[in-house]
């Protein structure tokens, strides 16, 4: 019983370390920003107070390295901010796609295949015009 179990311990390890080198890292080649500091919002204060929000490619680098994925809800909902930047990105497999990120944390990339993803990013670094006015489900445990 003892072998059985060894034996079964050595495959499933040997199998591990065999496919664990088939994983494929994908590193960003390429950022730009093409706008920051930008709202929708035409109210003047908004508009003002947007203006503080400047992200620079390591903020960019950093997003991309941290954000999980949420639910569009998420972002638009509870950590909802008119504040925004715009850019592009590209990865070392050969992928891209233009980004929008908030100034709350959120954010999208649309990949150039059409596709989706909402992103969440907590830890930033950049100044939000409206850091404090956020709360969530997550927050308040």
């Amino acid at each position: 019983m003892v072998k059985k179990i060894f034996v079964m311990l050595c495959v499933f390890f040997t199998i591990n370390i065999a496919f664990a080198g088939h994983m494929a890292t994908r590193k960003i080649t390429g950022i730009k920003i093409d706008e920051t500091g930008k709202t929708e919002d035409e109210s003047g204060n908004v508009k003002n107070g947007c203006l503080a929000f400047k992200i620079t490619e390591r903020d960019v680098t950093d997003f991309f390295s941290e954000a999980y994925p949420v639910p569009l809800s998420f972002n638009v909902h509870d950590r909802y901010s008119p504040c925004y930047a715009k850019g592009t990105i590209e990865f070392s497999n050969n992928t891209r796609g233009k980004w929008k990120i908030f100034s709350s944390g959120g954010g999208t990339l649309r990949w150039d295949t059409g596709d989706v993803v909402t992103l969440f990013y907590n830890d930033y670094k950049w100044t939000d015009p409206f850091e404090g006015t956020y709360t969530s489900d997550d927050e308040l445990d």
